[in-house]
């Protein structure tokens, strides 16, 4: 015989205040930050040439997995607080690669031979707005919640 009486539901609540939980949310951010400023850094430079249109497609992938990655930590913690250190974080971790070297930065120069290089520019721009713009919009909706 099965039991034909309904169960009571409870919705889940995820603890996003805890200290282990918060914890818990900068250790994430952190790792997603170290693999993101990796990635976009080394590949932001790359293009596709289609039809004799140079496509930035280093940029655009880069661009993608931040906004991935900012989804991911949020779907994943519920909480801000991961955006908000990926966001404050990626402009520090990249700092090593855009100091000065021969010609300009490391990995990301400024300018090679009197030619500006935008796409490191780009890349830095990326990186540290797209968590803050899901950082925004995250809070903005809450917000608009009755």
């Amino acid at each position: 015989m099965t039991d034909a009486s309904p169960r009571p539901t409870r919705p889940t609540t995820v603890d996003t205040t805890s200290i282990p939980a918060r914890i818990l949310q900068v250790v994430m951010g952190v790792v997603l930050t170290v693999i993101s400023v990796l990635l976009m850094i080394t590949t932001h430079r790359m293009q596709l040439d289609v039809l004799g249109l140079a496509l930035p497609v280093g940029l655009i992938f880069g661009a993608l997995f931040q906004i991935v990655a900012c989804v991911f930590l949020y779907a994943a913690t519920g909480a801000r607080l991961p955006l908000l250190v990926l966001g404050g974080l990626w402009g520090l971790l990249a700092a090593p690669f855009l100091g000065n070297g021969a010609g300009g930065g490391v990995l990301m120069p400024a300018v090679i031979g009197d030619q500006p290089q935008y796409s490191g520019w780009i890349v830095q721009g990326l990186g540290i707005a797209i968590p803050f713009l899901a950082l925004l919009a995250i809070t903005l909706r809450r917000h608009r919640r009755p």
